[in-house]
């Protein structure tokens, strides 16, 4: 469970930068996700501030624009039902907030989605 996480597979010009830092912080992931796991919560990692948040899902969902809301609560209740984490990315400084699906025993299966603020 202290593997760091991958996607199957790789964007058009490398390696995912975003990936690389959730790697770097997987262990303050899993932790984050074991303290209110039984809440099934949405992790939050913001870049700038090299923080974890763990956020109730459906406040965190129902915060985000019109056009990603419907999306995200589809991958969100996917991602639960099979037993798997949600984690955003968030990078002020460029505008993005990408999501993450990680399967909790195995997180080097995850995969990702990509949202402009």
């Amino acid at each position: 469970m202290d593997k760091r996480p991958t996607t199957k597979s790789r964007p058009k010009k490398g390696k995912d930068p975003y990936l690389l830092a959730l790697g770097k912080i997987w262990p303050s992931i899993l932790l984050a996700y074991d303290d209110f796991k039984v809440l099934k919560p949405i992790l939050e990692y913001r870049l700038r501030e090299k923080i974890v948040y763990a956020y109730p899902a459906l406040p965190y969902i129902n915060d985000l624009t019109d056009r990603t809301r419907e999306q995200a609560r589809r991958t969100y209740m996917d991602a639960i039902a099979g037993g798997e984490i949600m984690v955003f990315i968030c990078d002020t400084g460029k505008r993005v907030l990408r999501s993450y699906v990680f399967p909790v025993e195995e997180p080097e299966k995850g995969r990702s989605k990509s949202t402009v603020l």
